[in-house]
C-alpha cells in the first residue's frame, strides 16, 4: 500500500458516498429489498455493492482476511449501507492517506503497522459479502 493507491481507495470511497447518498434520498436509510421494489433501487442497490467490492479490491489481502470492526456491522439492520457509515470509511481512507505519506516519508525496513491497521478498518466497514467476492477475486487471479 502506497499514497497513490490510498489516494484511489479514498475517490472509491467518494463514489460510494455518491451511490449512497442517492439511494438514501431516494429510499431511506431502512429501506427493505424486496421482490417488488423498483428496478432502480435494485440497479443502485447492485451499484452499491459492486463499489464496496471495487473498495475491498484496493485493500492488501492481509486486511480482507482479518477486518477490524470499529463500527457497528450495519448489514445486520440495513440492506444497503448508509452515509453515516460511508462517511467513517472516508474518514479512515484519509486516515490511510496520511499513514502511507508518514512511512514514505521516512522509510522501515518493514511495513507500516498503522498503514494495516487502517486498510482493516476499512475493509471492517465494507459488506462481509464484498470482502469476499473481492477476495474470490483476487485468489482467482493469483491461482491463474
Amino acid at each position: 500500500m502506497n499514497t497513490v493507491m490510498a489516494r484511489h481507495i479514498a475517490a472509491q470511497i467518494a463514489e460510494l458516498i455518491e451511490l449512497s447518498s442517492i439511494f438514501q434520498t431516494r429510499y431511506g436509510k431502512d429501506y427493505q429489498m424486496k421482490p417488488g421494489s423498483p428496478a432502480e433501487a435494485w440497479e443502485l442497490h447492485q451499484a452499491i455493492f459492486n463499489q464496496q467490492v471495487a473498495i475491498a479490491r484496493l485493500l492488501d489481502t492481509d486486511a480482507l482476511e482479518n477486518p477490524l470492526q470499529r463500527v457497528p456491522p450495519w448489514w445486520k439492520w440495513q440492506e444497503t449501507i448508509d452515509i453515516g457509515v460511508v462517511a467513517q470509511a472516508a474518514q479512515e481512507a484519509t486516515h490511510l492517506i496520511a499513514c502511507c505519506a508518514s512511512f514514505e516519508a521516512v522509510p522501515m525496513a518493514v511495513s507500516s503497522p498503522a498503514v494495516g491497521c487502517s486498510q482493516r478498518v476499512i475493509a471492517g466497514i465494507l459488506h462481509p459479502s464484498a470482502v469476499l467476492v473481492a477476495q474470490d477475486e483476487i485468489n482467482q487471479s493469483k491461482a491463474s
